[in-house]
């Protein structure tokens, strides 16, 4: 949905430089129908997908037809190709998992009852994963390997009082060569220990419901996006000389009156 600069931007700018066009998207699967295309770019909750998907399964409360042409920017056009595959929810899904709580409902139109979800049945599950994958007493582990098996567990409490703790304390535990050879398992067994302890109950506060998609308004930055890298390198030479130029020494024969002009404008 965007092309691709590899020069002077950095990695966390070229996600929002240059601007999405989820539009090209709905223009490659009416040109190429008999192939299955997924967007991927800028998707940050489920209910932004639902959107992109044409709200599939029963509607939310206020959801409408317009949302889709909004999510998609084309305005007036609600339609979804009937070869579009897919979302991908990367980055949001990352910082905040539990956003997929309902996903077996809210996207995929699942039906049955299921038990009642909370941040501590998640958690036991992945704990009971852990201590199958990554047993205790192996040879050592590296501080590296443990928190690339605790990865997916640190956007669990996001927004959640003693998230903050509950990501330094697991940073801390991991460090200690003792817990690395118990296994990850025991690590957060440990950190969740702790985190009941300072907050009681916030493993089973409930869990938010899928929120209708709102569309954000265009920020500034979005809408003054650079006109690319040659440009960009271009206004930070300019930059450099300028700068340079403000602070050159001046002149042995420079007047006093300039020098004060200069100290006036920089004050």
């Amino acid at each position: 949905a965007r092309r691709v600069w590899l020069k002077a931007l950095s990695p966390a700018k070229t996600r929002s430089a240059p601007p999405l066009q989820y539009s090209r998207v709905k223009d490659l699967c009416r040109a190429f129908p008999d192939l299955q295309f997924s967007l991927n770019g800028g998707v940050a909750d489920v209910g932004h997908a639902r959107a992109l998907l044409g709200f599939p399964g029963d509607r939310l409360a206020g959801e409408m037809d317009s949302l889709i042409g909004s999510a998609w920017d084309t305005p007036g056009d609600d339609s979804i190709p009937p070869n579009l595959q897919g979302v991908m929810i990367g980055r949001g899904a990352m910082n905040g998992p539990m956003m997929l709580w309902d996903v077996d409902r809210t996207i995929y139109g699942c039906t049955e009852e299921r038990e009642r979800v909370t941040r501590r049945t998640v958690l036991s599950a992945y704990q009971a994963y852990l201590e199958e994958a990554y047993p205790p007493d192996e040879a050592e582990r590296s501080v590296g390997s443990v928190h690339l098996a605790l990865k997916p567990t640190l956007g669990i409490f996001s927004g959640l009082r003693g998230n903050r703790a509950f990501r330094s304390t697991m940073d801390t535990l991991m460090r200690d060569k003792g817990n690395r050879r118990l296994g990850p398992a025991h690590v957060l067994q440990q950190v969740l220990s702790q985190l009941e302890e300072a907050n009681p109950g916030v493993l089973d506060e409930p869990l938010q419901p899928t929120s209708v998609y709102k569309p954000a308004a265009k920020s500034a930055a979005a809408s003054a996006a650079p006109d690319g890298p040659l440009g960009r390198d271009r206004k930070r030479k300019r930059g450099v000389a300028e700068e340079a130029a403000a602070t050159e020494p001046p002149s042995a024969d420079a007047s006093a009156e300039p020098d004060v002009q200069a100290e006036a404008g920089a004050s």
